[in-house]
């Protein structure tokens, strides 16, 4: 049985990347070896620990391999050093760390070599160092405040990094629900320490995984302009749904209005919805919510399909609910004739 990455840093299992990016920042400054010298031993150990679960858990796609096959899993994973920040084709963006290549051996289970990166060097691309004790008392008091962190290195003389580049992602929910690659051409200035600046234009792979919710971040670390004196922007592009024909998304449920005449609704139906990609959802009266012998559906009825909607990104292999709400179509007119029968039929209830 492997670590519980998510124990490690007391996150739940759908904690999204700042609630992760925090709780390993408050977690790697309290067991920080500098800062538990009576302790050093342990606090290594521990601090190693939590570098290795922010490592796992803030890189999608080892998340993805973790999430379905645990550490083991994750040791059976290559890594290439040539491979970082998401950039194809070589280029690498510095301190990000290598790009994960994964392998499936014949059990299913990914096959290969994995390795984690240095906790010591990530804590100092995180905080501008890895000696924690020469950022002042504040800085430990309070990671929640962006401007005293900023004003901290100010006045050491830190090197401080260009703010984050945000690009929207607009994806179909068709993208969204089976998963995709896009490819962004995306371009960058780089100075060198004379004043010369070249454009450097690279192709960055964006890998969607199913079940991806509106407003994901994915991260390129250290991929925006390079200049003297700064650290590269991160490139975050931020996941955005377009609308859909006529479903709704509502967390990893997916919801559709479904109209029924009269008569279904009294009589009975067996019908088919649409669903994603010219697919369907078969849907009957006996399926309508709360169950009714009868089977005679009322006004503000709906049917739930458990386990029919979204992909969960973070639980591979479950999915949310297909809801249909359904709509009960009612004649606009009737004959004299019609009226009589409709009387004679419903008389007394």
């Amino acid at each position: 049985m492997g670590q519980d990455y998510y124990q490690v840093l007391g996150v739940a299992r759908d904690a999204d990347d700042e609630t992760i990016k925090k709780a390993y920042k408050k977690m790697a400054l309290k067991w920080h070896p500098d800062r538990n010298r009576d302790n050093k031993e342990k606090a290594t150990e521990e601090f190693k620990k939590i570098g290795e679960a922010y490592d796992v858990l803030s890189d999608p796609k080892k998340r993805q391999i973790y999430d379905k096959y645990g550490e083991e899993g994750l040791k059976g994973v290559p890594s290439d050093d040539d491979a970082a920040g998401g950039f194809p084709g070589g280029f690498t963006t510095s301190g990000s760390g290598p790009r994960i290549f994964f392998t499936t051996s014949s059990s299913g289970m990914p096959g290969g070599k994995f390795s984690f990166r240095d906790p010591f060097q990530m804590f100092s691309e995180m905080f501008g160092s890895d000696n924690p004790f020469g950022m002042g008392d504040d800085f430990f008091s309070d990671f929640s405040s962006s401007r005293k962190r900023s004003s901290s290195r100010h006045r050491q003389g830190r090197t401080i990094q260009d703010p984050p580049i945000y690009h929207d992602l607009m994806l179909s929910l068709e993208e969204l629900y089976n998963g995709c690659t896009k490819k962004m051409r995306i371009s960058r200035n780089v100075t060198d320490d004379h004043g010369s600046t070249t454009t450097e234009s690279k192709i960055m792979q964006v890998d969607i995984r199913p079940g991806f919710k509106e407003g994901t971040k994915i991260t390129f670390e250290k991929a925006g302009d390079v200049r003297p004196g700064n650290i590269p922007a991160d490139i975050v592009f931020v996941v955005k749904q377009k609308p859909h024909a006529y479903l709704i998304r509502d967390g990893n449920d997916l919801h559709c209005k479904q109209a029924i005449s009269l008569s279904q609704a009294l009589c009975g139906f067996d019908i088919h919805v649409p669903f994603l990609g010219g697919d369907t959802r078969r849907i009957t009266s006996a399926m309508v919510e709360p169950a009714n012998p009868s089977q005679i559906t009322k006004p503000g009825s709906r049917i739930r399909i458990v386990g029919g909607g979204m992909p969960i990104s973070k639980m591979p292999g479950r999915k949310g609910d297909f809801i249909v709400d359904l709509e009960i179509r009612f004649p606009t007119s009737l004959t004299e004739n019609e009226k009589i029968q409709v009387q004679q039929i419903l008389r007394g209830k």
